[in-house]
């Protein structure tokens, strides 16, 4: 079966969203066109889209499937939810009751033979329950989670023309007393795991733009040295052996080069290299401290923190390390630059007394605001929507990893192992796992939707 999704408005905030779904399914190898089905989404900057989550249908192996259908319910529900697109009514708890407010409906029938599962998704406009879309996902009974992750995705796909964020990960380090390891976690907390036995100093997480690699700095042996290990397992390699100190990797968009942070020559400044570490060219020159390199989407420009000026403060520079200048005015301290995937907007942050604000500003630096603070809130780090940014923080007693939305309105900690969790780096999407969709829904890009 094959779908598709004709999205009649390029925009998302601000103004009434008329989205229009046609479904054509195939029925041996006959496409059949369906009735047009219209939703109208007023849905503004702060407003999310109300959306009905059923409960699972279980189906096949019924001793099975039943309990693998219950602990769906809720990976759906909050995925949904910690989009930040959608205000999730849950048909099986007090929140589904009444459905006020509700759109768009969603339900599934699980059907599980042996340990073969395949998850059967619709979603329809509300109350007329016109049918919108339907996706069937396949995999194992171990694969569960992933699958409903994909169905969430979809969903959010199908909505906004863009897909969701369920199935990706962070790179975190996971701090002790003398030494730390990094490791990686599912979005919603699940599955953490580490990617290093180094029992040594580990800092500034990055993800390949393959998601294939993270790169990360850690004083092992005798200095600070770039290292990049594979997401599957497997052995770290080195990438940098010149000075004492290199850090703070950076991968380009396009994966070609790597940004990072070096004394090789003296100074700590910024570098440019080939992927593998080889070549590589300075960008920065000056007696002040040049670090926290961070590319543009476009790939043209880096960002990056220095003091050559008397304070820490953001700067930015063409890719070739010409045409040097500061970003950020306005503030006594500014810090750790991140550009947000959509190009629009750079999140930083700020100190304030004793502790560190996060901010997120316009591309050129205009117009700051604070999106989250109070505590010590460090190393913003976007989600490849640009709808979210992680960080780490201590506001909720020791330092651990949390997820804002852009007006800071939404903030969830995320639960990861170890005492001190900090430099998380969120991934890139996935790529399309083969086999594991049937007809999915894919709707053409109708512009990306503003958070």
């Amino acid at each position: 079966m094959a779908s598709s999704t004709r999205i009649s408005s390029p925009t998302f905030a601000g103004i009434t969203l008329a989205l229009v779904a046609v479904l054509a399914l195939a029925a041996g190898g006959v496409a059949q066109a369906q009735d047009e089905v219209r939703i109208d989404l007023e849905a503004g900057a702060d407003r999310r889209i109300g959306i009905l989550v059923e409960s699972f249908v279980p189906a096949g192996d019924r001793a099975v499937a039943r309990p693998k259908a219950v602990e769906a319910d809720p990976i759906l529900a909050n995925d949904l939810e910690n989009s930040t697109v959608f205000a999730v009514a849950r048909a099986w708890d007090a929140t589904g009751a009444s459905a006020q407010g509700v759109t768009a409906v969603v339900n599934a029938t699980l059907t599980v033979k042996g340990t073969a599962v395949t998850l059967s998704g619709r979603l329809s406009d509300f109350p007329a329950r016109r049918l919108i879309a339907k996706s069937e996902y396949r995999g194992t009974t171990a694969e569960l989670r992933r699958l409903v992750h994909r169905f969430a995705d979809d969903i959010i796909l199908q909505l906004t023309g863009e897909s969701g964020v369920s199935q990706t990960q962070i790179a975190y380090v996971s701090k002790a007393a003398k030494s730390s390891e990094l490791w990686v976690v599912d979005i919603d907390g699940h599955g953490a795991r580490a990617l290093t036995a180094f029992k040594a100093p580990i800092t500034s997480p990055t993800w390949s733009p393959n998601r294939a690699d993270v790169a990360f700095s850690s004083l092992r042996g005798a200095g600070w040295n770039i290292y990049a290990v594979p997401l599957r397992g497997g052995a770290a390699r080195q990438l940098t052996r010149a000075g004492t100190l290199n850090i703070a990797p950076a991968w380009a968009p396009d994966g070609a080069e790597v940004a990072y942070v070096s004394n090789k020559d003296g100074n700590s400044e910024i570098y440019l290299a080939r992927a593998d570490g080889s070549a590589p060219r300075r960008l920065t020159s000056n007696r002040g401290i040049d670090t926290s390199p961070a590319w543009a989407a476009h790939g043209q420009q880096i960002a990056f923190a220095s003091d050559r000026g008397g304070s820490v403060q953001v700067y930015v520079m063409d890719r070739d390390g010409g045409n040097q200048r500061r970003l950020i005015t306005g503030f006594t301290y500014s810090d750790s630059p991140d550009w947000s995937p959509r190009g629009d907007r750079i999140a930083f942050v700020v100190r304030t007394g004793g502790g560190f604000d996060l901010y997120i500003a316009n591309a050129d630096g205009s117009n700051p605001r604070a999106v989250v603070t109070g505590g010590a809130n460090e190393n913003p780090r976007w989600s490849p929507d640009g709808r979210q940014i992680v960080f780490s923080s201590n506001r909720g007693g020791g330092r651990g990893l949390w997820i804002t939305d852009l007006r800071g309105r939404s903030i969830r900690r995320l639960a990861v192992p170890g005492a001190v969790a900090a430099n998380p780096a969120w991934s890139p999407r996935p790529a399309q796992s083969p086999g594991s969709t049937l007809g999915s829904a894919a709707a053409p890009n109708p512009g990306r939707t503003t958070p």
